[in-house]
């Protein structure tokens, strides 16, 4: 796996749940983590790893997060919580969605 491709995708899904006020819970960021490994695998498989393939992947990883959120856990004083039932029902309602799905 390409390290720097997986950091950047990283970087900007952090960004995104800043801007959303939410966080993964910790079972959530392990599998959150394995998807975005997955999705870096496969950017390398297809041979997309350019800078508009990883900024497309950015887009749509963002995308996927913003559905992710609409089933967030809401909490008071705090960031929201995405925990892993938002996972799966996000990922079945939005794919295919590259490169997550």
């Amino acid at each position: 796996m390409d390290q720097r491709i997986f950091q950047e995708l990283k970087k900007s899904s952090e960004l995104k749940l800043t801007q959303l006020n939410a966080e993964f819970s910790k079972v959530m960021e392990d599998d959150f983590n394995a998807i975005l490994e997955n999705s870096v695998n496969r950017m390398q498989r297809e041979g997309r790893i350019s800078s508009s393939d990883i900024d497309n992947a950015k887009r749509n990883i963002n995308i996927y997060l913003e559905h992710l959120a609409q089933n967030r856990e809401r909490q008071f004083g705090g960031r929201d919580i995405l925990r892993y039932k938002s996972l799966n029902e996000s990922k079945s309602s939005i794919c295919p969605l590259w490169p997550i799905c």
